[in-house]
């Protein structure tokens, strides 16, 4: 694999969505134009230390943290995250896990990795087979590889095939995702008093984080981080 991807990097090098400067889909320099995230509470948008949801945020949706790298509705964002997801071009992902990786050393600087674990969201077993892959669990991956922290993509299930949350309206949006997902009982108890970080590309309303946060928090979890590429 790693001999495939010297030979794609000299024939076909990676080229900035942004500047067209080769290496990278995304340079760093022209992250750092975007509009990227304060910190602040993802859902009352006041600032907040590290992306600590503050404790009033906190009462229904069981997260602590939610770390966002950029917009959404920056079209070099928005290309790239589509490009990976729905066009094959999944190294984008491995830029995009580069930076994720850095936002999360400096937000849990002390937290030891040996209580952490990052999970994927779970993509449905049929639309994974349709797409190939799941970005989640290629961000998961990456990420994993740049902190040594332990990915496992296997504790977690979507049972459903539930409908895009973006798709449908706010009341529906709850009875979607109900009993969408499930832990796989061999695996329930090693989640206790774990640190899980909840990888995903976008989050919206965050309905389905918080619905996979709060049957985690069943089982021990201690705290819930999520990181994702990008918010609207």
């Amino acid at each position: 694999m790693k001999f495939i991807k010297i030979l794609k990097d000299i024939f076909a090098p990676k080229k900035c969505y942004s500047c067209w400067k080769e290496w990278h889909f995304l340079c760093l320099s022209c992250l750092q134009k975007c509009d990227n995230f304060d910190e602040s509470c993802f859902f009352c948008k006041n600032p907040s230390m590290n992306f600590e949801i503050h404790e009033d945020c906190k009462k229904e949706s069981n997260i602590d943290q939610i770390i966002v790298l950029t917009h959404y509705k920056n079209s070099v964002i928005k290309k790239l995250i589509k490009d990976a997801k729905f066009y094959k071009k999944k190294d984008i992902l491995e830029d995009f896990s580069f930076y994720l990786s850095k936002l999360l050393l400096k937000y849990q600087k002390n937290i030891k990795k040996s209580d952490q674990l990052l999970i994927p969201v779970p993509m449905y077993f049929l639309r994974k087979w349709k797409r190939w892959y799941n970005q989640s669990e290629i961000l998961s991956d990456n990420i994993s590889k740049f902190t040594k922290i332990l990915s496992r993509s296997d504790i977690l299930v979507r049972k459903r095939n539930t409908i895009q949350q973006s798709k449908i309206w706010m009341k529906q949006r709850q009875n979607n995702l109900l009993w969408a997902f499930w832990v796989k009982n061999k695996f329930q108890d090693i989640l206790r008093w774990k640190h899980i970080i909840l990888v995903d590309d976008v989050i919206s309303t965050g309905s389905t984080l918080i619905e996979i946060a709060n049957l985690l928090k069943k089982y021990g979890v201690w705290k819930i981080t999520v990181i994702v590429i990008a918010s609207d």
